[in-house]
C-alpha cells in the first residue's frame, strides 16, 4: 500500500484544497438529498418522481421557494428536469446547459441527459422503459404542466400507471426552504399602462359576452399582472407578484 500527503503554503494551493472540500462536501449533500427522497418515494408507494424548473403560473424564471430541481440536483441552470426512481436519478437539460450541468452533476450520483442528442429517451420514452406495469408516477401537480401531465398518460397508458399529483416530496425534505415571497404590489400609472384595469375588464368580459363564456380564470402571471396594471418583485428580473 503506498499513499502521498501534499502540503502547501501558498495561497493557490490553500485555495485548490478549499474548493476541493466544499465540492466534496456539495455533492454529499445532494447524495443525502435524493437518499430521503428516495425514501419518501417508498413510503408513498411512488415508482417515479418528477422534479421540474417551474412555479405555479409556469414562469421561465422562478424564485428561490420553486428551485426544487436545483436544490435536488446541483444543476442550477434555468431549465431542466429530474427524473428520481428508487435507484436512479437523471436529468434532462439542452444544449445550452450541457457544459455546465456536466459539471454540476459531476460526483452527484444523478446523470446528464443530453436532450436532442442521438440515443438519448426523451423523459417519456424512459419512464416507458423503466416503469414496471401498474407502476405510481409522483409529482406536485402544481408546477407540472398539463401538457407534459396528458403526454405521459398517453405514452404509459398501456402499462396502466397511476399518476400522484398532490405530493410535494422536496418539500418534505427542504428543511431550511426559503419563503414564498411577499413583495408589496404597486399600481401602474395608467400613463405607461395605456388604459385603466377597468378598461381593460371590460374588455375581457366583452370578448367572453361575444364567446358564450360565463367564466374565465387567467393563471399567467403576466397576464394578470398587465391586466390588473399591478406590478411587484416577487420573481427576479420579473416585475409581477405570485398570483
Amino acid at each position: 500500500m503506498s499513499c502521498a500527503l501534499i502540503v502547501s503554503t501558498s495561497e493557490k494551493g490553500k485555495s485548490f484544497f478549499a474548493d476541493l472540500i466544499k465540492g466534496e462536501s456539495r455533492m454529499n449533500k445532494i447524495k443525502e438529498r435524493v437518499h430521503l427522497l428516495q425514501q419518501k418515494m417508498k413510503e408513498h408507494h411512488i415508482d417515479a418522481y418528477i422534479v421540474p424548473t417551474a412555479d405555479f403560473h409556469e414562469t421561465e424564471y422562478v424564485c428561490d421557494y420553486f428551485k426544487a430541481r436545483a436544490f435536488m440536483s446541483g444543476f442550477s441552470g434555468s431549465a431542466g428536469t429530474c427524473v428520481f426512481t428508487a435507484d436512479q436519478g437523471k436529468l434532462w437539460t439542452d444544449g445550452r446547459y450541457f457544459i455546465q450541468a456536466a459539471k454540476q452533476l459531476e460526483g452527484s450520483g444523478i446523470d446528464l441527459m443530453k436532450m436532442g442528442n442521438e440515443g438519448v429517451p426523451t423523459i417519456e420514452e424512459y419512464l416507458k422503459e423503466v416503469l414496471p406495469a401498474h407502476a405510481v408516477l409522483g409529482f406536485d401537480g402544481r408546477v407540472m404542466n398539463t401538457a407534459m401531465v396528458e403526454k405521459l398518460q398517453s405514452v404509459l397508458k398501456e402499462k396502466d400507471v397511476t399518476i400522484s399529483c398532490d405530493v410535494d416530496l422536496v418539500g418534505e425534505i427542504w428543511e431550511d426552504r426559503p419563503a414564498l415571497p411577499a413583495s408589496k404590489t404597486f399600481e401602474l400609472a395608467e400613463k405607461y399602462s395605456g388604459k385603466s384595469a377597468e378598461e381593460k375588464l371590460a374588455e375581457v368580459r366583452q370578448a367572453m359576452k361575444e364567446a358564450g363564456a360565463d367564466t374565465h380564470i387567467i393563471t399567467r402571471v403576466d397576464d394578470i399582472a398587465w391586466l390588473l396594471n399591478m406590478r411587484a418583485n416577487d420573481i427576479p428580473c420579473f416585475p409581477v407578484a405570485l398570483s
